[in-house]
């Protein structure tokens, strides 16, 4: 298993960034390989969700489901199945 850990420094209150990035809706407004989002079960985000993801990277059709697992105010986590390829955590702490 591989960790990569990256950090930002975003100069706005916490809340602000931990709301807006926790929500799936924003995820084509901040990565702009992703096109579409559709959500698997109604949102808003909340433990058990699911949304999928259709992301194009290097000439490559990448389509993933997101489910969160894990979901606070300063923290949320979701379990990436990549194409059947792989399973990961992805988090975000929000500190």
């Amino acid at each position: 298993m591989v960790d990569v850990i990256t950090n930002i420094l975003i100069n706005s209150p916490l809340q602000t960034v931990a709301e807006f990035s926790s929500n799936p809706d924003n995820a084509t407004k901040w990565y702009v390989n992703i096109k579409p989002v559709v959500w698997k079960t109604p949102g808003p985000a909340v433990v058990g969700s699911q949304i999928d993801f259709v992301a194009h990277f290097v000439g490559k059709k990448l389509s993933y489901t997101y489910e969160v697992i894990e979901k606070s105010p300063t923290k949320f986590v979701i379990l990436v199945v990549a194409i059947a390829i792989t399973k990961h955590n992805k988090t975000k702490n929000f500190i």
